[in-house]
This record gives structure tokens, sequence and C-alpha cells, in this order.
């Protein structure tokens, strides 16, 4: 028979014991509790709008109106344009660490994905997918791409991909089937039970390791159809992704103990992008809009609790980031181009907040920094997305080494 479609007010427990006295069930918050969000800023942002004042570097264009600011120890730029982006450094920034004048190492938009996201690129397993693929406890869907890149080798069997039309919980309900070009007659709830107790019995039968793994992989799609109500479908507001909608589905996989890992994509106002080698004045507004999203989602997370009793912000960490910069120079058409150079955002558990480490010289190129302190240091390191890494492996309770070749955290950032 075939289900309903789920709705996240319908969302049901999939942990026993969730609703049981805190007191009862909190136990102390360790790394492999943590649970990781990424959010993907696709097209590469400017980071001279937020992260790195441009007023230091050689024939650089400032915006008009924008002015130097600092809360909770991160320095920004501040803008009329964008009062969200204040109002989350203000509320969160304590909560919040800036690595600026990260090196991708390319100016071509899938080579940069790859590289910011593996340090090496193909045939690599990406941060998210490790650190999933890695997790102290076995997972329903341990990395689950709402919307995002992925690169995958040997943890691919654990990277679920939702779809941007509904894929996954369509053929989690049976109405796949239905929308398809096949001629599909629904099995009547007599036959459906029949057919899953032949299932079962071939599964029983096959017996060994095969047999039970097989066996497990049944009762977890029925735990998925049968007792979960998760509203999987894409969710936009007008013209754009949703993305703090987004982050709400993220939250309820982890809160359920279900994912330790998910993606999310943000691709600007009006899915314009962040590509802006011409109408500049977009990357104002994808940073409001950005920022604005982000103080919803972690209001949202604020008030959540996890399946091992805790806050649940106190075991999420989320990543914001993009694949690289922008040119700190203008370009003939007013607008700037590729920059190997970038900035990310961590955010919750596990972070030391309230600053930002690295920046720019004075001619937009990163500057190296002590990655015990995070401090600058002219016989320091030059960050790499390997840093970023293996930083986020360490806060994963994963040795990076076998990962990442000359792996190195960034310390500073650990709390």
């Amino acid at each position: 028979m075939l289900k309903p479609m789920w709705t996240r007010r319908q969302f049901g427990l999939l942990t026993a014991g969730l609703f049981a006295p805190r007191n009862l069930l909190a136990r102390p918050v360790s790394a492999s509790d943590r649970k990781f969000l990424f959010i993907f800023n696709d097209g590469g942002w400017d980071t001279g709008h937020v992260f790195t004042p441009y007023w230091d570097i050689q024939g650089a264009m400032v915006e008009a109106e924008a002015a130097p600011a600092s809360a909770n120890g991160i320095s920004f730029v501040d803008h009329p344009e964008r009062p969200s982006v204040r109002q989350f450094f203000e509320t969160w920034g304590q909560q919040t660490a800036v690595i600026n004048g990260m090196e991708v190492r390319s100016i071509t938009h899938e080579r940069c994905r790859e590289l910011v996201l593996t340090g090496q690129g193909p045939l690599k397993d990406d941060w998210a997918s490790v650190i999933a693929g890695n997790a102290s406890s076995d997972l329903l869907l341990p990395h689950v791409i709402l919307d995002g890149p992925a690169f995958t080798n040997q943890y691919t069997s654990g990277v679920v991909r939702v779809g941007d039309a509904d894929q996954l919980p369509e053929l989690l309900s049976g109405h796949a089937l239905l929308n398809s070009d096949l001629e599909v007659v629904p099995l009547s709830a007599n036959a459906e039970a029949r057919a899953d107790a032949f299932v079962a019995r071939r599964a029983a039968a096959a017996g060994g390791s095969f047999g039970q793994a097989y066996a497990q992989a049944l009762d977890r799609i029925h735990l998925l159809r049968e007792e979960s109500a998760l509203d999987l479908a894409v969710s936009d507001a007008g013209c754009e992704r949703h993305i703090a909608n987004d982050c709400a589905l993220a939250f309820d996989l982890f809160s359920r103990g279900l994912s330790r890992c998910s993606m999310l994509r943000y691709r600007g106002w009006c899915a314009e992008g962040w590509d802006t080698h011409q109408g500049l004045e977009l990357q104002s507004r994808n940073f409001e809009d950005l920022f604005a999203y982000l103080n919803e989602a972690l209001t949202d997370l604020a008030g959540r609790t996890s399946h091992t009793g805790n806050p649940l912000a106190d075991e999420v960490t989320i990543v914001v980031f993009s694949e690289m910069g922008r040119e700190p120079r203008l370009n003939s058409w007013e607008g700037r181009d590729h920059w190997t150079f970038t900035s990310a955002m961590l955010i919750g558990s596990g972070i030391h907040g309230g600053q930002s480490i690295g920046g720019l010289d004075e001619s937009g190129q990163g500057l190296p920094i002590d990655l015990s302190t995070g401090d600058l240091h002219t016989s320091g390191t030059p960050i790499l997305p390997e840093h970023l890494g293996s930083t986020l492996m360490e806060l994963g309770d994963i040795d990076p080494q076998p990962f990442i070749d000359n792996a190195q955290a960034i310390r500073g950032v650990i709390r």
C-alpha cells in the first residue's frame, strides 16, 4: 500500500526515550557525538563584502558606505544594505570562527569544489563523507545531501542524495512508480504484506553476513517508511531555495540520530549565483539573504534537543564556505573575476569562536598563520583546504592522517 507523503510536523520518533527527562538521558558531549552541516555557496563569493576588507589592497575597489566593524572579536565589513551580517556577528559571533586567506589553488569551479572539499581531488572522499563513514554508531542515513556537491570513493555507500525533484521520498513512499511513464497497478495491502514476507524469507534463507545485512537493510527501509514523517521535499522561498528550512531538515536528521553529516547549497538571491564577473551588486544581496537564513537557522538550532539528551547546538558544527573567492580588483565589466583565495566560517560545537584568523596581504594573497594558535606569523603556514579538512576530522574524533597528505589541523579554532 502506498504511504502518504511525509510532513515535518508529523516527524515521529526513531530513537527510544527522546522525550524522557533530560537529566536521565544527557551525557557529556564527545567528539564522536558531533554532527556537521555543510552550507556551500555556489559560484565563488566575494570575501571583501564581509570577511576580508579590501581597504589596504593595492588597486582594490571598496563599496561606497562600507565601513570596518567588529563584534564579539570578529572583524567584518559593515554596510547599511546588509543588516543581517551585523546581527549575525553580534548574536552568534562568540560561537563563530572565520578563516580567511585559504588558497584553493585553482580558478575553475569544478576543480575548486574538489579541492575545497577533498584537498586533493579525484578518487578522494570529501570531508563530510569521511566523517559520516567513520561514525561511531551505525546510521540510517550517514551523509544526506539535500543539495550540493559530493566527491566519494571509499564511502559512496554512506552518501544519500535526496534529489531536487523529491526522488528519495517518492522512492520510499512508492509514488516514484506511479509518477513514472510505466503502467503500474498498485498492490493491495494484502499483496504487499505477502511480498514483504516473501522478501524477508529469502533474506533469512540467504544466511550468513549477506543475509543478515540484507535483512537489516529491509528493516531500515520499513523504519523510514512506517515510523518516520520526514518532509524531504524541496523547500523554496519564491524564486530560491529556502536555506533555513533545509537546515531545519538537517537538524531533524541529527536530533533523531539518523545522520551525522548533511550538505546543502545556497545559489544566491533568486538562484542567481555568486559568480559575479559583472553585476557585483548581487554579492551584497546574496550575503544579506545568506546571513538572514543563518540567523533563522541558528535560532532554530538553539531550541532543539539531541537524541543523546544534550542540547543539539552542543553537538552540531556548521561549515559555511564557497569554492573560491573573487579578485579584489575590478575587471572591465565592473565585476570581479575568480580568485584562488577564499574564506570559511566554522560555527558551533567544538569551535573556539569570537575570532577571525588569517587574512589577505596588500596584493590580495593569503597570509600565513601559526596553526597552533591561529595568529598571523611571517614564518607560519599558508592556509589550504587540507587544513580545514584536518580540523573538521579532529573535531569529529577522526585521525586525518590516513585521509589527508601532510594533515595538520588549525588547532587555534578548536576549543
